[in-house]
């Protein structure tokens, strides 16, 4: 008998050694093709964003660029799947985790009033004009809505970089920015909920809206009206030291607020973005905020290069297309530039200028709301080839016309002066 279970043994290791070796083999072959391809696109947004730099544009274009670069679209270096999509989300939390450590609630409430005009009007103005082009164009009405929405979509995070790199992230107009971009983030959910149940033929209810809605408006305030006051309260308690190194507590907060705020509805980023204001009440105490630019400085690369991953090239040959992402992109842009300058006669057109036009960029939101469409059959290839040359356009126009018109106040942080290694900006 026990020779009978010697034998059973030794022909069950043949069978299972060779099969775990090869799932070992193909586990770290895996493993090596993630790890080559977050390599291609570190390296490659680096280098290519300190070329953009020496060439005075902003940074992010130059990431963008690395994502097309060695995305499919030419070299085939890098493609998209779900870790290098997580590794980009992380890049776009820890970016606007790190602006909300820059900003205070009390910043953001003096600001409240231009906010919640710029955000009302950079939504209708941009989605009636959407809503025209389809019309014009003789395509449903619903289709016609859905171009509208995807009009609405505000990448903050491209701006808020941009505003990072000039010094200016604490400015009057780029609190009026991130103010706005959250409502628009509230307001632009509410309307993709609608438009999806529209497309899949759900019964859509005002009762549903307002719970979307009211959901949304009250973790926001949860965050902030409570956590403020009572980060406020207990930071009498708080040993500097314990909290500057217990790093891996801010994270997790960091971490755990943006994943809230998918729960939610809203986007992680504004999780994010939320519980960094609240934090910023007792940054000025806490030895954190360097750890925090150092993982944002590494992963938030990763996080723009992936929008150039995404760009489907190929079907941006058609001139119909382009002529008609053209048309597209002058109504994103006025929608959101003629937002922006209701508030001129309380700010002056300089500081409107500024806020309309940071928030054109449609970014990484544009995308994933013009591949929700697509996936559910509401617009056809074409339509969305036109609609993700609006969303290229005006991904790279905000970032190079901001530089343009934003003088900067500050010497960037060491780790935006050079890629390379260098703060002068000369690489090395």
């Amino acid at each position: 008998m026990k020779k009978l279970y010697l034998a059973f043994y030794i022909l069950l290791s043949g069978l299972l050694v060779p099969s775990i070796s090869y799932a070992a083999a193909d586990a770290h072959g895996e493993l090596g093709g993630i790890l080559f391809s977050l390599f291609c696109l570190v390296f490659s947004a680096q280098v290519l964003g300190w070329l953009a730099s020496r060439l005075g544009q902003p940074r992010v274009i130059g990431q963008v660029l690395a994502g097309v670069l060695v995305g499919p679209s030419l070299l085939g270096f890098v493609h998209v799947n779900l870790t290098l999509q997580a590794l980009a989300e992380f890049g776009a939390i820890f970016l606007m985790f790190a602006v909300g450590l820059e900003n205070r609630l009390r910043d953001l409430l003096a600001v409240g009033k231009e906010a919640v005009i710029v955000a009302i009007l950079g939504i209708s103005l941009p989605m009636l004009g959407g809503y025209c082009f389809g019309f014009f164009h003789d395509l449903s009405q619903i289709q016609s809505i859905f171009i509208g929405t995807a009009m609405v979509a505000t990448s903050v995070g491209i701006t808020a970089q941009v505003l990072n790199d000039l010094g200016v992230i604490n400015s009057k107009y780029a609190r009026i920015i991130l103010g706005a971009a959250v409502i628009d983030d509230i307001l632009g959910l509410a309307i993709l909920g609608v438009v999806s149940g529209m497309a899949s033929g759900e019964e859509v209810s005002a009762i549903g809206v307002a719970t979307t809605l009211g959901i949304s408006l009250g973790f926001v305030f949860a965050v902030l009206l409570v956590g403020v006051p009572l980060i406020r309260r207990i930071q009498s308690h708080l040993n500097p030291q314990k909290i500057s190194g217990g790093f891996g507590l801010i994270i997790s907060l960091s971490l755990g607020f943006a994943a809230l705020s998918g729960v939610v509805g809203l986007a992680p980023i504004i999780g994010a973005f939320l519980i960094g204001m609240v934090l910023a009440e007792v940054s000025d105490n806490y030895d954190f905020q360097d750890k925090v630019h150092a993982l944002e400085s590494f992963l938030a690369p990763v996080f723009f290069a992936m929008v150039g991953v995404q760009l489907p090239l190929a079907l941006l040959a058609d001139s119909e297309v382009l002529w008609n992402g053209a048309v597209l992109t002058i109504i994103a842009i006025l929608g959101k530039w003629l937002g922006g300058l209701a508030i001129a006669p309380q700010q002056g057109f300089e500081v409107a200028n500024k806020v309309g036009i940071g928030m054109v960029p449609r970014g990484e939101v544009g995308l994933i709301v013009v591949g929700i469409g697509l996936s559910t059959q509401l617009i056809d290839n074409k339509l969305f080839a036109e609609i993700v040359v609006m969303i290229i356009a005006t991904t790279v126009f905000a970032p190079v016309v901001l530089r343009m018109i934003i003088k900067p106040v500050v010497a960037p942080r060491l780790k935006e002066a050079d890629a390379l290694g260098t703060s002068d900006g000369k690489g090395i």
